[in-house]
């Protein structure tokens, strides 16, 4: 979630931040539907076991991941916001299990290539406390791109037909 500059951060909390890109291989307005829809969210999120819509660009998830050596369940929220078609959106995510809690906001953005891919960059912030902060930022923030990597890497596998069995992305003009 965006916070403004002012206000306290949790003490014990660990902070993250982290920027990547990706190439999707798919055209922006192909690539920013996978993005909001929830069967492919629910596909390349790591761990997801539940996602479910509670209104317009608002989900409940469950998942179980791993940090380090700390497995545990999550349950929580997702909100897609400032959502500008096709190129920009934000996604915040706030989640808490035994082992803690997290919070995050990521813009996304998308950019059309002359072609037909889209480069995707994003910017994540990141608030984790409970004993998952004590794994630390340098780990946090590692183990945070890899799975950033790999939620991007399964959505563009549902981009070119290559996900799980008993799935398929379902056929659109573009």
């Amino acid at each position: 979630m965006r916070r403004p500059r002012d206000e306290p951060r949790h003490e014990g909390a660990c902070f993250v931040k982290i920027s990547g890109a990706a190439t999707m291989h798919a055209p922006a307005s192909r690539v920013w539907a996978a993005l909001q829809d929830p069967e492919v969210l629910a596909v390349a999120i790591p761990g997801c076991e539940r996602l479910e819509p509670t209104g317009p660009g608002t989900y409940q998830f469950a998942l179980c991941v791993g940090v380090a050596w700390i497995r545990g369940r999550y349950a929580g929220n997702i909100k897609l916001s400032e959502q500008h078609e096709p190129s920009s959106f934000v996604l915040s995510a706030t989640g808490a299990g035994i082992p803690g809690s997290a919070s995050t906001s990521v813009h996304i953005r998308l950019a059309s290539r002359s072609d037909g891919l889209t480069e995707l960059t994003y910017d994540a912030d990141g608030e984790v406390g409970g004993l998952i902060a004590t794994v630390g930022p340098s780990l946090l923030g590692a183990i945070a791109r890899r799975l950033v990597g790999r939620f991007f890497t399964r959505v563009d596998n549902v981009l070119a037909g290559t996900t799980p069995a008993g799935w398929a992305w379902p056929a659109t003009g573009s």
